[in-house]
């Protein structure tokens, strides 16, 4: 028996990919691990290939030095960076690997990648300085609350840190090339039934209040003496509803550009939402230390449904506004990105509108 292995009622599956492979097609939620369709399963078995042949290949050289005090070649970094130049392109418009979703593609080119930043303690932090998109699906991936509870259970940390002394028995993962069209196309049919659901928020009764309006108001006029006072003079308590939020994860942000980043990626995954909201998000303290909170108006009473299911909404702590009104200096403030009831200094600020 080889390893990993993955025990089943039929038998078992040994090599990382396999066994993520025989997950996704097993999974049955309608998350489409495996893509949501032919094409996309054909692309997520691309990339399990280019994290395999790519990524790992590329990180041997660190992972022997790291692990057996074998000399790293001084050209050895070229060859990863070819690999991570042609990843950070592909993601230069995307979000994810694959479609609009994270599949299994997403997580074997992370933790692929976890070795390069993890291994090459003398280039990991410039890697993930000079391959931005790259470090930002790593870092999304990473800051999953299951891959958190994953890495704290072993005692391991994700970003470019020095390698553990003892070695782990880990080795570069051998592909086998399964028949994912069958499997692609039943994760397919799944989604399109959920996708042709109504949405309750658009049956709701109307409002009195007109988020178009006042995200009108926001963009076009002064906050503090115009927009807010707009938006507290005609705010409607039961048609919406208001929210704080905080990033649970707030002690592992490191640097600035990488929070933005996961800001940016967090917008565009709430891209179908934007009908129906009105967010801020601010980053507050210093460089590398600092604190990710936001403020949102969301249409219907609650938290809706199409918020709950984006994957980032897990990965903060949500507090309802229950009186607006009273919390009028607060709410003003996170709309003007500055005032003192923001506890710390603003580092940067974006806008859901």
């Amino acid at each position: 028996m080889r390893f990993p292995a993955l025990q089943t009622e039929e038998g078992c599956i040994f090599e990382s990919n396999a066994i993520l492979r025989h997950i996704a097609r097993c999974e049955k939620s309608g998350a489409r691990l495996y893509g949501a369709s032919t094409f996309e399963g054909s692309q997520v078995d691309m990339w399990l290939d280019f994290a395999s042949s790519e990524i790992d290949a590329n990180t041997k050289p660190f992972l022997l030095a790291a692990f057996m005090g074998t000399p790293v070649a001084p050209d050895a970094q070229a060859p990863l960076e070819e690999s991570l130049a042609g990843l950070e392109l592909w993601l230069e418009t995307r979000t994810f690997l694959v479609g609009e979703r994270m599949t299994i593609a997403d997580i074997a080119v992370a933790f692929s990648l976890q070795w390069a930043y993890r291994l090459n303690a003398e280039h990991g932090e410039a890697l993930a300085k000079k391959f931005k998109n790259a470090y930002r699906l790593y870092n999304t991936v990473m800051q999953q609350p299951k891959t958190v509870e994953v890495l704290k259970q072993w005692g391991a940390t994700f970003g470019a840190v020095k390698a553990p002394k003892k070695a782990e028995e880990k080795k570069p993962k051998a592909e086998k090339k399964p028949k994912a069209a069958e499997h692609a196309e039943e994760e397919e049919e799944k989604p399109a039934k959920e996708e042709k659901k109504p949405n309750p928020l658009d049956a709701l009764p109307p409002s009195s209040f007109v988020l178009d309006a006042f995200k009108r108001e926001y963009s076009n006029t002064d906050t503090r003496t115009v927009a807010a006072p707009y938006f507290f003079a005609n705010y409607d308590s039961e048609g919406y509803t208001c929210f704080w939020c905080r990033y649970k994860y707030n002690e592992e942000n490191k640097m600035q550009f990488m929070t933005a980043n996961l800001v940016r990626g967090w917008f565009q995954r709430m891209e179908h939402v934007r009908k129906y909201a009105f967010g801020i998000a601010l980053i507050i303290g210093e460089d590398k230390k600092h604190d990710l909170v936001g403020m949102w108006v969301f249409r219907g009473k609650g938290m809706p449904e199409i918020v709950s299911e984006v994957v980032d909404t897990e990965l903060f702590d949500w507090e309802e506004i229950k009186d607006v009104q009273a919390e009028k200096e607060k709410i003003t403030d996170y709309l003007c990105w500055e005032g003192p009831t923001i506890p710390l200094p603003v580092l940067e600020g974006r806008c859901f509108k």
